[in-house]
């Protein structure tokens, strides 16, 4: 190539430097690029160009494109409360006085004094407590919001309403939430509870049932159902713990302090006097009001109590009777009778039905003075009289009659009249003693005309008779069908609890003037006489357990099925 050609290439790629630097606006860059590109093209020739390979073009990505003047921005989210469980409505806002807003609609919340609320709204927001219930309260900050929209109450053990402001910081519009705050869980029945063993409690609260949830800490001690009904089941201390389903921390702690029942009736007592069975039937029917009821029958000769304790309700149709120390000497049946009503009593409430159905009448000592007298002699009689008279008689320790001498279970009006017959064609003439006589005339007893008029008075179903001795049954009394059917029926009940043997006829079911001869031949009332103990009378007290185990079955039978 020619001098002058190379000089032309040069100056062309000098004037394209030039133009490119003018374009991007640096002249001193310019200049320097020109002067060092005359210094190479006058040292050096330029190179032929050799051909090369073009490269396929890459794909640029496309400039974003300015938004134009006309274009319509993306549009904003509607302002709104998006907690979850919020009801927007008009009204409603019970409870506040102070600011309240009228006419627009209102996010509603329930909640807890002892919860915190979260509001999230769909704007970044600032909040502020806006009306409550008095200016007073606002100011005094009850309810309080933080800036990232949480809500706290202090009044935890008072419901409490606010109104708060929630202002989009975005658009600047308002939303206006109202809380209710319920108050926090309370115990009606106090902090702690005390159950004797097996019984039940139920603890009320100031919130429905159905809104609770309930969990014992030691079920080993007591339990609890879904209604909040507790169980005592043995002696020691546990924890019921009771929350509000819906909430996090709305919850109370009840303490639960089982003790072992004490009994009123003891089997401690060697001997089970009347005055210590009136104190246990007076605190019996103090403890179980409504389910008992106490009465006398009548007043002995020496001004005692012929008592009744009456169990169930006493318009019931089905009416049954116990009795039992008819015979002075027999009084340990007295003690057994009681403690097994009471045993019966603690257990109540799971025997409602039947008690609303059947009223149980339990006479425990028919004869309270001739049971003074066998426990006490004469010095137990109060009468001056009376008392000179039975020293006079003595056998003491044997005594089976009341304080005047006579056996009360031979002075009913059923057979008595045949035993007088018979006395005075054998030339007898009967006086007051400590176990035979048997009166004047029928009924001549103020205790035989009580236990008359009582039963007359309710017309029972069934008596059952307790004597002693012997572990035998009488109920094998001369009478037809259907109700020698219904004797041997009961009889035969009885049988199979206690294992007593079933004696058939013989004198002891003649008519005789005794209280079941009168029931059942005059009154046809079903009656068997269950013969208590193994020894003669008065029975040991080594006899109590003995007895009171093997009719235990037999009296809860009877008590609660019959």
């Amino acid at each position: 190539m020619s001098q002058t050609h190379k000089q032309k290439i040069a100056a062309l790629l000098a004037t394209t430097l030039i133009l490119c630097d003018l374009i991007s606006g640096s002249p001193a860059h310019l200049q320097a690029r020109q002067k060092n590109n005359q210094t190479e093209w006058s040292e050096e020739p330029t190179p032929e160009p050799t051909e090369e390979p073009t490269a396929e073009p890459t794909e640029e990505p496309e400039p974003t494109a300015a938004p134009q003047p006309n274009e319509t921005p993306k549009p904003v989210k509607k302002y709104e409360l998006v907690s979850p469980h919020a009801k927007y409505y008009k009204g409603g806002m019970k409870g506040i006085h102070y600011r309240k807003v009228k006419g627009e609609k209102v996010y509603h919340l329930y909640s807890y004094t002892t919860d915190s609320v979260k509001l999230v709204m769909s704007q970044a927001s600032t909040f502020e407590v806006y009306g409550g219930a008095s200016k007073k309260e606002v100011k005094k900050k009850l309810v309080t919001v933080s800036s990232s929209g949480v809500v706290k109450c202090k009044t935890k053990n008072k419901k409490n309403y606010t109104l708060l402001k929630a202002t989009s910081k975005v658009t600047g519009e308002n939303c206006y939430i109202y809380i209710y705050f319920n108050e926090k869980i309370e115990s009606k029945s106090g902090s702690k509870i005390k159950l004797w063993e097996k019984k039940k409690a139920t603890v009320s609260f100031n919130y429905a049932k159905k809104k609770l949830s309930f969990e014992i800490k030691n079920k080993k001690i007591a339990s609890v159902n879904k209604n909040g009904r507790i169980t005592a089941k043995k002696k020691g201390t546990t924890y019921l713990f009771v929350k509000v389903k819906d909430s996090d921390k709305n919850q109370c702690r009840i303490k639960i302090v089982v003790k072992e029942e004490p009994w009123i009736v003891s089997e401690k007592d060697k001997k089970y006097d009347y005055a210590e069975m009136t104190r246990d039937l007076r605190k019996i029917a103090h403890k179980y009001p409504g389910k008992t009821g106490l009465s006398s029958l009548g007043r002995t000769y020496d001004n005692r109590e012929i008592w009744c304790l009456r169990v169930g309700n006493p318009s019931a149709a089905k009416k049954l009777v116990i009795d039992a120390a008819i015979h002075a000497r027999e009084w340990k049946n007295t003690q057994v009778i009681m403690r097994q009503t009471e045993e019966i009593l603690r257990e109540y409430g799971e025997h409602r039905a039947r008690f609303r159905s059947t009223c149980l009448y339990i006479l425990p000592m028919d004869n309270p003075d001739g049971v003074t007298i066998s426990q006490y002699g004469a010095s137990g009689i109060r009468n001056a009289k009376l008392r000179k008279k039975i020293q006079k008689i003595g056998h003491f320790n044997t005594w089976k009659n009341n304080a005047r001498g006579v056996n009360i279970n031979n002075n009913f009006p059923a057979g008595f009249s045949a035993d007088k017959k018979k006395d005075k064609k054998k030339g007898k003439k009967r006086k007051p003693d400590a176990t035979t006589y048997t009166g004047k005339k029928a009924a001549s007893e103020k205790e035989t005309k009580a236990l008359i008029s009582f039963i007359k008075r309710i017309s029972p179903k069934t008596v059952l008779n307790l004597h002693s001795t012997g572990s035998i049954l009488y109920w094998d009394f001369d009478v037809s069908s259907p109700l020698h059917e219904k004797q041997y029926r009961l009889a035969s009940e009885i049988k199979k609890r206690n294992h007593y043997r079933m004696m058939p006829k013989s004198s002891s079911t003649e008519e005789h003037g005794g209280f079941a001869d009168w029931l059942v031949y005059e009154k046809k009332i079903v009656s068997v006489t269950v013969e208590t103990g193994t020894v003669p009378c008065p029975l040991p007290h080594s006899q109590y357990k003995k007895i009171y185990k093997r009719n235990k079955k037999m009296f809860r039978w009877f008590m609660l099925s019959y």
